[in-house]
């Protein structure tokens, strides 16, 4: 079972569009049911453009 620090971890990655497959390959001392979950729940409450996809802006000043 995760911790809250690793959860916050698998979800930095997702936020930076790592995919599922590339995050089990990460986290491989996690089990897929935990990482998926983390995934389809940050993915699940991010804002879409009408057309669907994510809108994400990045300064990088």
């Amino acid at each position: 079972m995760m911790n809250k620090r690793d959860q916050m971890t698998v979800e930095n990655f997702v936020s930076t569009g790592m995919d599922l497959e590339t995050l089990y390959a990460c986290f491989q001392d996690f089990s897929k049911e935990e990482i998926a979950e983390i995934y389809n729940n940050y993915k699940a409450n991010q804002p879409t453009d009408a057309v669907g996809e994510n809108s994400m802006s990045i300064n990088c000043s």
